[in-house]
């Protein structure tokens, strides 16, 4: 039984492209013909070329779309299907301008799935690494209304907002580590370099040495002697918790302390919260239907707990009860937006709210942002110039001590 690639035309006259199995080209035909298919053109393709193809596909379905690409791909789609042109055009032009092989090659394979009959929804949703589920349930509802090219632009406007989003908390989080690294460095130079040589003044003297001195030189002889096995014990330490800390119990024992720790808590849900809100809020604009919308929307939270939270919200309004209530009973999403919620619910304008709550928890999401970063950068400057202090004060106050007794 050999492969055979064919041309039909479908019930609609839309052509279909596709590979087949049979003894002999004529067999195939009259298997189309069976399916409702007319077929056009029938050939036999060798094994090798077919075992090729599905294993691109297989490696393509794999590709990870980062958010910024995603963005840039989405705008170029919502555009050219604004001014008039096709599908199967659109996609034909993203190849063309899409920048990096992995992503034109993951368009290319979106497009020929396209050809043969797919709808754009069900061919993006072969790469689910690709493509996020709210990307797929957005289109596939913007094809039902016939609404596609806005329900793109919509999906653009989000992830340029979640890719700036992301951005923005990288910056936050960025700027205490570097400090904390430079920090670490000094302190590191002056124990293991500048109090070796300082030591071997005091060598000559026949004077007690104040206890802070000691306990600095006695620090400085261990990170001499055993600093690179002290070294790979915290790498070991630092890997050994990254891998604990992505198993599922762990990890939600962790994300619970997040929502218990002061001014944790507080940056938490809002980072969440707003995530939620803005996919919530394209979705149901884009006419998914709110559960799914929901069910989508918990992909987009980091934190389990909050996770979890919504999950169980939304079987509780799959059971009857109203959105605003069921998020408010668990306590852990801002007042603020379980507020707006509700009254999107009572106006009949959920959609409008949505996008009203989502800016709303992204404005305040901002301003923790930079309240933590103006707050957490001189607090680690004044902590790590404290530890410089101590240091100093080892060194220099045994010549404090043998100065006075010079003078006397």
């Amino acid at each position: 039984m050999g492969a055979f690639e064919y041309q039909a035309l479908d019930a609609k006259g839309k052509t279909v492209k596709n590979i087949t199995t049979g003894d002999h080209a004529k067999q195939v035909r009259a298997e189309l013909r069976a399916q409702g298919l007319v077929p056009l053109e029938v050939r036999e393709v060798s094994e090798k070329a077919v075992s090729k193809s599905d294993k691109r596909g297989k490696a393509n379905s794999r590709v990870k779309i980062k958010t910024n690409d995603l963005s840039i791909i989405t705008r170029q789609m919502a555009t050219l299907l604004e001014s008039g042109m096709t599908v199967e055009e659109t996609l034909s032009a993203v190849v063309k301008q899409s920048e990096g092989h992995k992503i034109k090659s993951v368009m290319s394979d979106i497009r020929s799935l396209v050809t043969e009959g797919y709808s754009l929804s069900d061919a993006i949703a072969k790469y689910p690494n690709s493509f996020p589920e709210i990307y797929r349930a957005s289109i596939s509802a913007g094809e039902q209304s016939g609404t596609l090219d806005n329900v793109l632009d919509r999906l653009a406007d989000y992830l340029e907002n979640s890719h700036a989003m992301q951005q923005k908390v990288s910056q936050a989080i960025a700027y205490p580590i570097l400090l904390f690294f430079v920090c670490a460095g000094i302190l590191v130079i002056l124990i293991t370099v500048v109090v070796p040589k300082v030591v071997t003044v005091y060598e000559d003297l026949n004077q007690e040495l104040p206890g802070l001195t000691k306990f600095v030189i006695k620090l400085s002889e261990i990170f001499t002697q055993y600093g690179i096995i002290i070294a790979v014990v915290l790498a070991a330490v630092f890997f050994g918790c990254r891998y604990m800390f992505n198993q599922n119990g762990p990890k939600t024992w962790l994300h619970t302390l997040y929502l218990k720790t002061i001014g944790l808590r507080k940056m938490v849900q809002s980072v969440d919260s707003a995530r939620m809100a803005r996919t919530l809020s394209i979705m149901v604009g884009s006419g998914v239907p709110i559960l799914s919308s929901m069910r989508a929307s918990e992909g987009v939270m980091t934190n389990l707990v909050l996770q979890k939270d919504l999950y169980q919200a939304t079987e509780e309004v799959a059971q009857g009860v109203s959105i605003g209530r069921a998020l408010e009973r668990n306590g852990n999403f801002p007042p603020l937006l379980v507020h707006m919620v509700t009254s999107g619910e009572n106006s009949g304008r959920l959609g409008h709210m949505l996008e009203k709550a989502a800016t709303a928890t992204e404005n305040e999401m901002q301003t923790r942002i930079g309240m933590m970063v103006s707050l957490l950068a001189p607090l680690m400057i004044l902590f790590m110039g404290a530890l410089v202090l101590v240091i100093i004060l080892a060194i220099l106050t045994p010549m404090f001590q043998l100065n006075e007794l010079i003078n006397l």
